[in-house]
């Protein structure tokens, strides 16, 4: 039984962690570099949100769009998220 509380909560960790990747290692993006469109290659960014944005300007649209303030947690894609069904 013990094992079973102790492996929930590591798991309960690694998911927390997955969630909200580097979230102090964060790089600002260089939004003054865009206009109003974005060029369309793929170079994907992992946003201090956890989305992965298929550039650097597309989060910058995000931020824009939205009002936020999100940066930039790590250059590629943001980890994946894994369900794991304990019963």
């Amino acid at each position: 039984m013990l094992a079973r509380i102790v492996l929930v909560l590591c798991l309960a960790a690694l998911a927390r962690s997955a969630a909200f990747p580097f979230v102090f290692n964060n790089i600002n993006p260089q939004c003054f570099k865009y206009n109003v469109m974005c060029p369309r290659n793929y170079e994907p960014v992992c946003g201090t949100d956890g989305v992965t944005y298929g550039n650097e300007c597309m989060l910058c649209l995000k931020n824009k769009e939205d009002k936020t303030n999100i940066s930039i947690s790590k250059m590629g894609e943001c980890r994946a998220h894994f369900i794991w069904d304990l019963t």
